[in-house]
Formats: C-alpha cells, structure tokens, sequence
C-alpha cells in the first residue's frame, strides 16, 4: 500500500492534488519545488496534461464515500492534525481490484514523468522527495 500513497504525493507535486485543491502553504511549497527543477513550457504543458488525464481515471477508481474519506483525510492533514494517517490509502479499505488499479495507475503515470523528465531533472525531483520516479 505504501507506493499507491505514492501516487498522490507524485500527482501533488507535478499536477496539483488530483482530488482536490491544496492548501495555499501546500501549494506554495510545491510551486517552489517544481520551480527548483527548472522544467520548460513544453515540460509544464506535458506534465499538467499527464496528471488532468490520470485524475479522471483515478477519480473512477474509488467510490463515493472513499472520495469523501479522503477530502476528509486531507483536511485533517491541512489543519496540522497529528492523529492524520502517514498512509491515507490503508484508511479507505480498498479492494484488490481498486489497489491493482491504482498500482497500475502509478506505474503509468511515473513512466510518463520519466519520458517527460530530463536525467538530471529525475535526479533532482527525488532528492526533492517526489516518490514513484
């Protein structure tokens, strides 16, 4: 379960929260650390092409109610709260199918990067902690 939780900090830091929108802090810090990896327009617009195509696909993905679980998972993380789950994915009681899906999901999404990215610029968005590259 730990890599499909990958899939969104993936999507949050190349095409903003696939469900919904970050906070204004959260969105600063990832508009500074994609900044750092001075990506071109062409890089931008493929990037922000890849994550509104997956984001429907992942939407479909879950249920209602997990939808809602987690809108209500990221709040708690936005207010500070420390009772929020490292792994908001184990929180939702995903089916084989849905975790198939979703692991399914990451790998496409992290070969699309890795065919968007430069070698350094992969380098660098892991150092910079971007999990599933």
């Amino acid at each position: 379960m730990r890599t499909t939780s990958r899939l969104l900090l993936v999507s949050v830091g190349v095409g903003g929260l696939l469900l919904s929108t970050p906070s204004p802090a959260q969105s600063q810090v990832n508009r500074e650390a994609v900044r750092s990896l001075n990506l071109s327009r062409s890089q931008m617009q493929q990037l922000r092409g890849v994550m509104q195509g997956y984001q429907s696909e992942l939407e479909d993905i879950f249920t209602s109610e997990q939808q809602q679980q987690l809108e209500d998972l990221k709040a708690e993380v936005q207010s500070g709260s420390s009772d929020a789950p490292l792994d908001p994915f184990a929180e939702l009681d995903l089916s084989a199918d849905q975790a198939s899906e979703l692991e399914t999901l990451r790998a496409d999404i992290a070969a699309d990067l890795e065919d968007i990215l430069s070698a350094e610029q992969l380098e660098q968005a892991e150092e910079l902690g971007f999990p599933g590259l």
